[in-house]
């Protein structure tokens, strides 16, 4: 599962169609691996700008000289976090293809806006995820390859989900 945590100003992604075209951007990252697209999650969580603070400024805020030197403060920060559990990202080639495409799928929707922004890559193990009580398939395997053309996790025999090739 890739889960996506998008914190962000109230005043942003305030629209549901807006919200819904980021998702559908950053799930097209994953269902192109190819991976089932019910293993992305994305979560829009609103931060009150009292609540949000970048090297100790509210962001975003009136502008302070005080807060000199440093970013302009009245510009809104979006902080996304990714986890992704499905597939691990193992070498430098793969690591810049995969950067690259979560930079083209956020850009239209915070970078084009000049807002400021940041996120992080958190790997997690296989070992401890399930999907409504079933371990995920392993990559590559029948099982997997049903699950992504259905998109929607169904049992499956050990053979067909947990020998990966």
């Amino acid at each position: 599962m890739p889960l996506w945590h998008i914190y962000h100003p109230p005043t942003l992604f305030t629209d549901p169609a807006e919200r819904e075209a980021l998702s559908k951007d950053i799930t097209e990252i994953y269902a192109k691996t190819p991976l089932p697209r019910f293993y992305v999650v994305v979560l829009f969580v609103p931060i009150e700008p009292s609540n949000m603070y970048v090297g100790g400024v509210s962001r975003p805020s009136v502008p302070k000289q005080e807060n000199k030197p440093g970013p302009d403060s009245a510009k809104p920060f979006v902080r996304i976090t990714i986890q992704n559990i499905a597939r691990k990202v193992s070498t430098p080639e793969a690591i810049a293809s995969f950067l690259s495409r979560v930079d083209a799928a956020i850009h239209p929707h915070i970078a084009a806006k000049s807002i400021d922004w940041e996120y992080s890559v958190v790997e997690s193990s296989r070992d401890l995820w399930k999907i409504n009580g079933l371990v995920p398939p392993l990559p590559n395997t029948p099982a997997e390859r049903r699950w992504v053309e259905e998109n929607v996790p169904t049992p499956y025999e050990s053979e067909e989900g947990l020998l990966g090739n």
